[in-house]
């Protein structure tokens, strides 16, 4: 018994020499070489049976003898006796300065040789005991992964400066993982896709793409994965979208060149359950166009078709945001295509939105400068959003309380606009800051037009369009049922009905020969000057002054 226990002792010891430890490293290492077809090397090696393993300069290379992992550190510290006990704690696991190459042009990756070699065995040949795998610590530094896929057409760019995780539960086999903290340092997540392989044959769009969220088909999380992090922190992160256009970014948001930068999140109560997750986010970043998020509080909510921000808190460069905001979309691809394919849906409590803000994203908008308060409802693309129960406020002297639709930004001259003024206030100023192209307009002069008040419908484009509703001015009241048609050069043509009371028109057209003026009736023609003027009405006209004489009951 004695020199049973002194060979054991003896044993170990042998176990426990360098010498040792390299001689199989190295034994091993070559007959991985060997039946791998590639190159296995480790520089130095240092291990206890029983508690841990460290290795130096692992360098795994791929079958065409390109790098596919190089780690200068790997550290493991495992449960004493680990292999006497069907649970194997993996108390640490260190990576320090590691970098993964994966890559492909067809169907099949560079490390698919290293998966068919350490594929399960056949279930007759497995062992009986399920050994299930816990991880308590995990602590990364200088990680960088590139994926390179030629078949599909998309590299994807990962690295950290540094990852420290701290988990209470890490079961692999019931597929629940419960961390308790997760701090990031200067992560960076680069996504660029091109035209792949042109042998491989595009997916045709499944149901779950075109539709709402599907808890019975999975995208994200096929295998039903319970994930929940109590706190998670990023410092200083990075991302960036890009699609092979050929052009140049945009100097505004441009969808298929995004790239934000000093990405700083405190993320609380993270909860990943079949394909929705969920948290209590705090972020700060900016975006290469110049847009900031200043700070963005909310409860999140993303799955495969949209992200969700409810209690919403958002400042951004000159604009607050709060109650709910959501972006919705078939596939997140649709970002590159933000102005027609992502869905907005907002409610909004007396927000303050300035227009500086939404010309990075509807640069048509950028000679704007407006504060505008908003509350309501809004949803629909950039260039299709309907707005219900709106109150906006522009700058101290434009309101409007009503409904709207609009379908053709950013371009405001070729959008159809329909709204319903309940009530709608503004001043010349204010008008020709939204519609430039008014102060071309010399005749009539409707720079006269101080103020203008309006209830009623508009329905058409600047250029072209019918209104319905009355307007009270500083000139007097107009009610019309008309269509007007102001083309870029020529004359412009109206049709309608219109009612006037006291109206200045002389003032309106410029001509002091003419008064007051209050009629009822159809009118047909074009021009709005005495030298463009082809008009015919039927109707009353209960005063008309011209040369200082009133003339009545016309």
């Amino acid at each position: 018994m004695l020199a049973l226990i002194a060979l054991i002792i003896l044993a170990w010891l042998l176990v426990q020499t360098t010498f040792f430890q390299n001689f199989i490293v190295s034994r091993v290492t070559k007959k991985l070489s060997k039946n791998l077809n590639t190159t296995v090397q480790i520089k130095h090696v240092d291990f206890d049976l029983f508690n841990y393993m460290l290795l130096e300069g692992t360098l795994i290379k791929d079958q065409r003898k390109d790098t596919l992992l190089y780690a200068g550190r790997a550290t493991v510290n495992l449960t004493d006796w680990f292999f006497f006990s069907d649970s194997i704690e993996l108390k640490y696991i260190g990576l320090k300065d590691a970098v993964v190459h994966m890559n492909r042009t067809d169907s099949v990756w560079n490390y698919q040789f290293l998966i068919d070699y350490f594929a399960s065995p056949t279930p007759a040949k497995k062992q009986q005991r399920d050994i299930n795998l816990k991880l308590k610590q995990l602590d990364l530094d200088n990680i960088s992964i590139v994926q390179k896929d030629g078949w599909r057409g998309e590299n994807l760019t990962a690295n950290l400066e540094s990852l420290d995780l701290e988990s209470e539960i890490f079961d692999l086999k019931n597929k629940r993982i419960k961390i308790k903290s997760l701090d990031i340092v200067k992560p960076y997540f680069a996504i660029y896709n091109y035209d792949g392989n042109p042998a491989r044959k595009p997916r045709p769009p499944s149901d779950e793409e075109e539709f709402e969220n599907d808890p019975n088909r999975l995208r994200w999380n096929p295998d039903g994965w319970n994930v929940s992090i109590a706190k998670f922190l990023i410092k200083d992160g990075s991302f960036s979208s890009d699609i092979e256009t050929g052009n140049k970014p945009m100097p505004t948001f441009d969808g298929q060149h995004i790239s934000f930068s000093s990405i700083d999140g405190d993320f609380e109560n993270i909860q990943f359950v079949k394909d929705s997750l969920t948290a209590k986010v705090l972020l700060s970043t900016k975006e290469r166009s110049g847009f900031i998020v200043k700070k963005l509080a909310a409860n999140m909510r993303m799955h495969p078709e949209a992200m969700e921000f409810a209690n919403l808190e958002l400042r951004t460069n000159k604009s607050y945001l709060h109650d709910y905001f959501a972006l919705r979309y078939n596939t997140f691809d649709d970002m590159a295509y933000f102005i027609s394919r992502v869905r907005l849906e907002a409610n909004f409590d007396k927000s303050e939105l300035h227009s500086d803000d939404i010309a990075f994203f509807a640069p048509a908008m950028k000679d704007w400068k407006k504060d505008i308060e908003i509350t309501g409802s809004v949803k629909g693309t950039v260039e299709s959003l309907n707005g219900k129960n709106l109150i906006i406020k522009a700058g101290t002297e434009t309101y409007f309380n009503g409904d709207v639709s609009m379908a053709g930004l950013p371009d405001i001259n070729k959008t159809y606009i329909d709204f319903v003024a309940r009530d709608f206030r503004t001043v010349y100023r204010d008008v020709i800051t939204i519609v430039p192209q008014l102060r071309d307009i010399t005749q009539p002069r409707l720079d006269k037009i101080r103020f203008l008040n309006f209830q009623g419908n508009f329905t058409g484009f600047i250029s072209d369009f019918v209104t319905y509703g009355t307007f009270t001015t500083n000139l007097g009241v107009i009610t019309t049922d008309l269509n007007m048609k102001i083309p870029d050069r020529g004359i412009a043509s109206y049709s309608g009905t219109l009612k006037t009371e006291n109206f200045q028109l002389g003032q309106f057209i410029e001509n002091d020969q003419f008064g007051k003026i209050s009629l009822n009736g159809s009118i047909k023609g074009s021009g709005l000057n005495a030298s463009t003027l082809n008009a015919t009405m039927d109707g009353n006209i209960s005063l008309f002054e011209y040369m200082d004489y009133p003339y009545k009951a016309i």
